[in-house]
């Protein structure tokens, strides 16, 4: 057998030792991969080949980066490499076969990091029982602090004992150290970003699981939602994927995709709708496949209100060009045509079929008149002239120009007025036109006959608002209507201009008032106008809006007097 040959048979049996034992998880040291070749049956057939494998494992143990130590059963060195020489600053020929105890003492006293770095693992090595991945802050006579993690492991497969003997790692984590910290701190920053955008932003997995919630969806859905929960459960308020899920499309097309919905939210027990922009993002994995969905979604009801009170300033804005046209082509005419019907009527007095007719003409020509006043009103700007007024006096004036209606259509009148109710600073025209339009809403909402409820009182407990209800027995107002009754030339009537609500908007709006349209459950409209007692000159509108009151009483249920008889 060559001198090749043998080489290469004594390192395979080497080799062979080696893995067995690694196969065991035991960690190798320098001096068992020694033992290892020397205890091969083909080690004394050749010394400068045992002697060139030993070299070659030594090379190996000082090339790693990682500090290796092995101690025998006695605790005496047997291997100290150069990763461990450099850390503790000592020469492999001083420490070799001396105890661990001893080398503590070989170190200046004023190297306390490293005196106390080998006291720990001295610690280690003495305690009953395998020490892994411990970790120790090094601070270096020049104040550089270095991460050290270490680890003690017994050879053999005995129970733990230091007779046979442990092999000591120790590896510089210091750079390991840094990067967790900027993760850490990288993390923090980022969720304190999610957490403090003011719209609602989750994550969703295929299975449409949120992953990932900040705080603000909370507030955005007045509810909790807590990750594990099906989406479309949480914010849709369903059991399945709605069609238009905007989340299921990007899935699908792994593009991104928006829609916006309106929802209808309970906080506080109350049922508010509100208007939601939900825009949805696309997480791809290195296949490029969609694994998650950002869902963004942003609270954009103030943003359509908005867009609906310009398109409604607009339209006014139209309105007040059309109405000067009107004054001038329609009302000058009309006043020559009621002069003409009315001398006709008073110069046959007689005549039975001409009296009917220029009646006839009478009323269409004030009916014309009134939307043509309706215009005017509306396009024109409001300008107050405030004076004390007398709530119920104001209340009694609208409802003059309504009796004969009232007695017509056998509708009880039901009022109720609060002791101590103060005097308001108004115009007093503008509220009676206001108190007009409502008044003749409710009477025509009941053309077979009913109550129509008048309350009004402070509104406690400062009682720096006045409150006038009106509420009447009529069918109410379909649902799909409620949301356009304050729109211009919006109305359910025939006969009707649509103007009659937006007036009554705008005079609350010149008060710093508002009015609010309440739907009891029992059937009927209810209307609240609340005007402030001391008037502030206010150009900024307070909220107009409409409520749904499922648990409101009926007319009859509320503290009011009735009347003796129909009017």
């Amino acid at each position: 057998m060559g001198k090749k040959q043998f080489s290469n048979s004594h390192e395979n049996d080497v080799v062979r030792k080696v893995k067995q034992k690694a196969s065991c998880g035991i960690r190798l040291t320098g001096k068992d991969i020694r033992k290892a070749a020397t205890s091969s049956p083909s080690a004394g057939k050749s010394g400068s080949g045992h002697n060139e494998m030993l070299q070659h494992l030594g090379s190996l143990v000082d090339s790693v980066t990682t500090g290796i130590i092995s101690l025998d059963g006695d605790g005496r060195i047997r291997v100290f490499n150069a990763a461990v020489e450099k850390l503790f600053g000592l020469p492999r020929v001083m420490v070799m076969g001396r105890h661990m105890k001893e080398i503590g003492r070989m170190m200046g006293f004023d190297d306390h990091g490293r005196r106390a770095l080998w006291e720990r693992i001295s610690d280690a090595v003495w305690a009953a029982g395998a020490a892994l991945d411990l970790e120790f802050d090094l601070i270096t006579r020049r104040g550089k602090r270095t991460v050290m993690s270490y680890s003690v492991y017994p050879i053999g497969r005995m129970a733990w004992s230091v007779g046979n003997g442990v092999v000591i790692m120790l590896d510089d984590i210091t750079r390991k150290k840094e990067m967790e910290d900027q993760i850490s701190d990288a993390r923090k920053k980022l969720l304190a970003v999610f957490d403090g955008i003011t719209d609602g932003i989750q994550v969703v997995d295929s299975d449409f699981r949120i992953t990932a919630v900040n705080k603000s969806m909370t507030t955005l859905l007045a509810r909790e939602i807590r990750t594990g929960a099906r989406c479309f459960e949480t914010c849709a308020f369903g059991t399945k994927i709605f069609y238009d899920c905007p989340a299921e499309e990007t899935f699908r097309t792994g593009q991104p995709a928006s829609i916006t919905k309106r929802l209808l939210l309970r906080p506080s027990n109350k049922q508010e709708e509100r208007v939601v922009e939900i825009s949805t993002f696309p997480l791809l994995n290195r296949g490029n496949r969609v694994i998650q969905v950002v869902e963004y979604i942003k609270d954009v009801t103030e943003k359509v209100r908005l867009a609906e009170r310009l398109e409604q300033s607009r339209r006014l804005a139209e309105l007040g060009e059309m109405s000067a046209r009107v004054a001038h082509e329609v009302r000058n005419p009309l006043n020559a045509i009621i002069g003409a019907a009315h001398f006709l009527s008073t110069e046959y007095p007689g005549d039975e079929t001409l009296r009917n007719f220029t009646d006839l003409i009478k009323r269409q020509a004030n009916r014309v008149n009134q939307v043509a006043s309706d215009l005017l009103y509306v396009s024109k700007p409001l300008r107050m002239r405030l004076t004390t007024v007398q709530v119920e006096q104001v209340i009694d004036q609208a409802l003059d120009s309504l009796l004969e209606q009232l007695r017509d259509q056998h509708i009880n009148v039901v009022r109720d007025a609060a002791p101590g109710t103060p005097p308001i600073q108004a115009d007093e025209l503008q509220i009676e036109q206001a108190l007009q339009n409502i008044l003749r809403n409710a009477v025509e909402a009941m053309p077979g006959g009913g109550v129509l409820g008048i309350s009004f009182g402070p509104v406690l407990p400062d009682g720096n608002m006045v409150e006038i209800r009106v509420q009447d027995t009529g069918p109410g107002i379909p649902e799909q209507d409620r949301e356009r009754i304050f729109q211009s030339f919006f109305t359910t009537r025939v006969r009707g201009t649509g103007l009659g609500l937006t007036i009554v908007q705008r005079v609350m709006k010149n008060h710093g008032g508002e009015v609010v349209m309440e739907h009891p459950g029992t059937g009927g409209t209810r209307v609240l106008v609340r005007l402030p007692v001391k008037n502030a000159f206010s150009d900024q509108s307070r909220a107009f809006k409409v409520e749904a009151d499922p648990d409101a009483s009926p007319p009859s249920d509320t503290p009011l007097r009735v009347s003796e008889s129909p009017l």
